[in-house]
Parts: structure tokens; C-alpha cells; sequence
């Protein structure tokens, strides 16, 4: 990394071999986030960009701390290509790590930067949202009493006033974080079914999109490269430009190879489960009648199920999994589910499952010599870019590639406890 700041003010990172031997030679204690000095961490998905450089005292003193439009370069010049400039960030803390005074114009800090993720949703405070979006009325029926969606929680910035598509409600919840997220991309592809029953009051806007995006089977992918960074995808659709970069740049210096289909580890059937809504919600009776004759006992039973099996390649697998999904099926006053429903749930089941098994299996783990231009996206979720500083003579750059299934691509990163 070469240097940190606006466009039109560039300040210069440091070397942190030379704060470690001085720490080590005046008997000071270790400093673990050293170790990830001039590195930077970035994610997909929910968890935010998170960065580490070391800058003098007088230089960072000239930075505006709470822009949101910082820039950091990076410049290999053992390579032909590579990532350049990092844009939009802003400065987290700042951490002095030499001896001496802090307040020393020539001390070096150790700091922390991090993307417009870190700004909506962080440990200290997040942006909060109260939307709800198609909640169900109990008691009525469709053709009862001008329809199933309490009003308030439909689209009423359109008219006539509609229900929310999956489209029109992550739109809703993008654009509450314009500001930080840019414009609102769009979806890589049309979900099936209507949503139902999405209530946030009260919770962190960015985490209700990405419980959303992740339901669906997708999520946001960063590129700080871009002017507008935060894209879309789909997890695990085909992605020429990164098969691209990994023919090239083939073999990577270190290949962590998963193999994540035994047993224990992929189901062979997943059961999806849909809430059942009875049509005389509130007032059914304790057995149904048919030409006055007591017909049967009305049915308890809440859910509605759908088996999936596994993919073929998955056949020989044992376990078995369930989804819950938010499409609810009708039932009428004589206990029996809407056929269009059950059409309709068939169809979201199989999306389901697929979304699944995309998610589960695939995990992947590379080092690449070099700072090299990869970018999250539907087949990597997450990149880092550091500095390896193992060999006391001399210092390289290394680019790491993840997929991990959802889960924080690098835990360790995001406890601060840890480092304290």
C-alpha cells in the first residue's frame, strides 16, 4: 500500500517491521492488530470492509476524519496488474503504536478504515428502519372486506396502492441507505411468489436487506474499485470475469481445497415448511359438518410441507434438512388447502432448495502472489489484500480469495475484544 487519503491529499503508509523490533527492544508490549498492518479485508454480504495501515501522526492529523470518501492506493509494481485504488472509505480509529508521546507529529498509528457497510451496521451504532412490508390480515379472506394485506404495509407510494414485489421491497429498504449504498442495482433475477409477512420495527436497515437477500439466495458484492461499488448477484451463478482472472493468474501459491460433501455435511431431502392460513381464521369450529353429519375433527396441523430431494449428484446422501418458507397456504372452511397455493409452493420449494445447495457446498480458500484485481462477487466472498512481511529483508503482496457459505469469511477480523 502506498498511500491513504482524498484525491487531492495523499499521505504515506509506513512499515511495520521497524515498530515491531523498537516495541520488542524497549520490552513494550505486543500489539496483535500489528500483524495486520497494511492489510485490508473485504467482504460480500453483510459484514463491512475492514482495513489496517499505519500513518505518522502529522499525516494522519490531515486527514478529515469523518469523510466518507477517503482513497487508498495500492500499487504492486512486481505485477502487471493490479487492484489500484480503493475508494469511499472513511477512518474508524486510530491506535498509536510507537514509543514516545502520541501527541509526537512523528508517531506512528495504527489505522483503522473501513467501507459505507461499516457506517450503516457496526458494534457501536447501526441505521434502524420501522417497515413492514404485506402483513397479513388473520381474520379475512381474499374476497373478504377489500383484501388480505393490511394496507398500511402495502406499496402506497404507488397508485392505485399495490403490493410489494421482492423487487420493489429491497429497493425500499436500498434506497432508506442511499446515501452510503449509491443507487438501488436491481435484482439478478425475479423471485418467484409475492413476499408476506416482513415486519423490521426497529431493527438495522442493512440487516433486514441482507436477511432478505440471503432468503433469496443472494447478496451484495463489493467492488471499491467502482464508483458505484455495490452490486447484486446471485450465489454461485457463473461469473466469466473471475474464471477469467483465475485461468491467469493459475496457479495460486497456496490452494486450501474443500471438498464438502460427505455425510455429514449435505442432506438428502429438505423439507420446506409454509405456515397454513385459514380462511375463517379465529372462528373455526370444533368439527365441520357436511348436510348436517358431523364430518371430522378440524384439523390442527399448522404447516404445510413440501419434500425436496437433493440434486442427482447427491443422491447417496442420508440427512435431512428444513426451510421455512414466508408463502402461506389457504385453507378453506372445510380444512383443505388451496390448490393454486399448493401449485405455487411446489414452485417456491425447488427455488428454495436450489438456493441451498448453491450456499452450502463450494467452499474455497486461495493465496495468489501478488495485489491482484479480484472483486466479490458470485463466486467469492471475500478478498484481502496484504502485505506479508515474513521475511525480515524484504516484504511481498499477497491476495487471499474465500468462499465460505454465508458465514464471516474471516472471523478473527471482527472481534475486537480479541485485540485488546
Amino acid at each position: 500500500m502506498n498511500s491513504f487519503g482524498p484525491y487531492n491529499l495523499q499521505v504515506p503508509l509506513y512499515d511495520p517491521r521497524e515498530v515491531w523490533e523498537n516495541r520488542a527492544r524497549f520490552r513494550r508490549d505486543s500489539i496483535k492488530l500489528l500483524g495486520r498492518a497494511n492489510s485490508f479485508y473485504c467482504p460480500a454480504g453483510r459484514w463491512p470492509c475492514r482495513g489496517w495501515i499505519l500513518l505518522a501522526r502529522e499525516d494522519y492529523d490531515k486527514l478529515d476524519k469523518y469523510s466518507t470518501e477517503l482513497q487508498l492506493n495500492i500499487s504492486d509494481t512486481t505485477k502487471a496488474d493490479n487492484v489500484d485504488t480503493l475508494k469511499l472509505l472513511s477512518v474508524v480509529q486510530a491506535q498509536c503504536v510507537t514509543r514516545g508521546l502520541a501527541s509526537d507529529k512523528n508517531a506512528l498509528y495504527l489505522v483503522e478504515v473501513t467501507d459505507g457497510r461499516g457506517i450503516l451496521c457496526n458494534e457501536w451504532f447501526q441505521f434502524p428502519t420501522t417497515s413492514s412490508y404485506n402483513i397479513r390480515v388473520p381474520a379475512y379472506p381474499s374476497t373478504d372486506r377489500g383484501g388480505t394485506f393490511y394496507t398500511n404495509s402495502m406499496n402506497t407510494g404507488v397508485s392505485p396502492t399495490t403490493t410489494w414485489t421482492w423487487s420493489t421491497m429491497l429497493k425500499d429498504l436500498w434506497d432508506q441507505m442511499g446515501t452510503f449504498l449509491g443507487a438501488f442495482p436491481g435484482l439478478p433475477s425475479a423471485p418467484h411468489g409475492t413476499p408476506e409477512g416482513f415486519w423490521f420495527s426497529g431493527v438495522p436497515a442493512w440487516t433486514a436487506l441482507c436477511d432478505v437477500l440471503e432468503y433469496l439466495g443472494m447478496t451484495v458484492a463489493c467492488d471499491l474499485t467502482k464508483a458505484l461499488p455495490y452490486t447484486i448477484v446471485t450465489q454461485d451463478a457463473a461469473d466469466a470475469a473471475f474464471t477469467a482472472l483465475e485461468n491467469k493468474y493459475a496457479p495460486p501459491e497456496d490452494d486450501l481445497e474443500w471438498i464438502d460433501t460427505g455425510a455429514a455435511r449435505v442432506p438428502k431431502t429438505i423439507k420446506v415448511l409454509f405456515r397454513r392460513r385459514n380462511s375463517v381464521y379465529g372462528t373455526e369450529e370444533t368439527v365441520t359438518y357436511r348436510n348436517d353429519i358431523m364430518a371430522e375433527q378440524w384439523s390442527m396441523e399448522s404447516i404445510y410441507t413440501v419434500s425436496v430431494n437433493a440434486p442427482v449428484k447427491f443422491a447417496s446422501a442420508v440427512g435431512t434438512h428444513y426451510l421455512w418458507s414466508d408463502f402461506t397456504i389457504r385453507y378453506d372452511d372445510s380444512s383443505n388447502p388451496s390448490d393454486a397455493d399448493i401449485t405455487w409452493a411446489n414452485t417456491i420449494a425447488n427455488e428454495r432448495v436450489r438456493q441451498y445447495f448453491d450456499r452450502i457446498v463450494g467452499f474455497m480458500s486461495k493465496t495468489y502472489g501478488g495485489a491482484l484485481p479480484f472483486a466479490t462477487g458470485s463466486q467469492v466472498e471475500g478478498v484481502c489484500w496484504s502485505h506479508d512481511y515474513s521475511n525480515q529483508d524484504w516484504q511481498v503482496w499477497k491476495t487471499q480469495i474465500v468462499r465460505c457459505g454465508g458465514v464471516q469469511p474471516w472471523p478473527e477480523i471482527y472481534s475486537r475484544d480479541e485485540y485488546r
